[in-house]
């Protein structure tokens, strides 16, 4: 009898007891392939670190650019919308949604991923880009290494060789950048640019080394080293999911974003950049790089879209518009 009230005495305890609270999912996109670095290096890694620091209350479920949440132009959007928790977003494939930003992509700004992804991380810290991400929770802002001329056919050394030559820009600031020198620019995102080199529409390419296109260095013969811009990218939380996290998992979030997740991609950049540049050290491939006088010329070249661009950044409500290029340039 003793044993009998001692085991019901123990069911009743079990039954009694709090079930053990259900992991809380959170959706994670980006807008590149299942095995990119997009994925390898950031998600997948910082989705397994997310489990293990919060012991397995918060798990991750990554969605990526082969995904129905994959589409590039919608990563900021979805996350607003409640669809998707977090993404992984390039500025300028969401038009002027974070305006303001687009100041880090302007010429000669950037020297690297690591400066120019500390600046633009600071300018939202400070409050100088205002409220454009006032619907997200921030959880990262930072940039690639400086952008080059790449071209199939043509050797790039001063501004003036660049008359006519159609070329992919990555955004905007870019194409009016390359419009000014008299290129011919077309803004087009990641999956639709080797398509357009191989279609002859196309005859080279604005991008940094560290890029995902699939037989780059088969078809860019000529690399014209002016380092010249860079791309402006977010990663980005629902603001209601974030705040409806318990207290510790929040924490835990936080500890593995913000400045550390910046310096992270920075460094990443460096890693990403190795393969293709070290492609373009083969033989077929000139690496160009303009001495003193051939830089100061395309500086010269660029600078009156520069002045341009921030006045009508200034026309659109960001006031303080040449004070924070001031003080990214110097």
């Amino acid at each position: 009898m003793h044993r009998l009230i001692l085991w019901f005495a123990a069911i009743t305890l079990l039954l009694l007891a709090p079930a053990a609270a259900e992991p809380i999912t959170l959706k994670l996109s980006h807008f590149l392939g299942p095995s990119s670095f997009f994925q390898v290096d950031f998600a997948e890694v910082w989705a397994k670190e997310l489990t293990e620091r919060s012991k397995g209350q918060v798990k991750v479920e990554i969605f990526n650019g082969a995904s129905p949440y994959g589409k590039v132009t919608e990563q900021a959007s979805q996350v607003k919308a409640g669809t998707i928790d977090i993404a992984l977003g390039l500025r300028g494939a969401e038009g002027d949604k974070f305006l303001r930003s687009s100041i880090i992509e302007l010429p000669f700004v950037v020297p690297n991923a690591a400066k120019g992804s500390r600046a633009l991380w600071k300018l939202n810290e400070e409050g100088t880009l205002g409220d454009e991400y006032k619907d997200y929770k921030v959880l990262a802002l930072f940039v690639h290494n400086p952008g080059l001329v790449h071209t199939k056919n043509k050797r790039i050394v001063l501004p003036a060789d660049l008359k006519g030559v159609r070329l992919r820009a990555p955004n905007n600031t870019v194409a009016v950048a390359l419009t000014e020198i008299g290129a011919v620019p077309a803004v087009l995102q990641v999956n639709d640019v080797m398509p357009a080199v191989k279609d002859g529409k196309i005859d080279g390419i604005v991008t940094n080394w560290g890029n995902p296109l699939q037989g780059f260095n088969d078809l860019m013969k000529f690399h014209t080293d002016i380092q010249f811009y860079t791309s402006a990218f977010f990663v980005v939380m629902n603001k209601e999911k974030y705040a409806s996290l318990p207290q510790e998992a929040r924490h835990e979030l936080d500890m593995i974003s913000g400045e550390a997740l910046v310096d992270r991609f920075a460094a990443w950049w460096d890693k990403w950049d190795a393969p293709v540049r070290d492609g373009a050290k083969q033989p077929g491939h000139e690496l160009i790089v303009p001495d003193a006088a051939a830089l100061a010329k395309w500086r010269e070249a660029l600078q009156p879209v520069t002045d341009r661009y921030l006045a009508a950044l200034a026309g659109k409500g960001f006031s303080n518009s040449r004070a924070a290029y001031d003080k990214l340039a110097n």
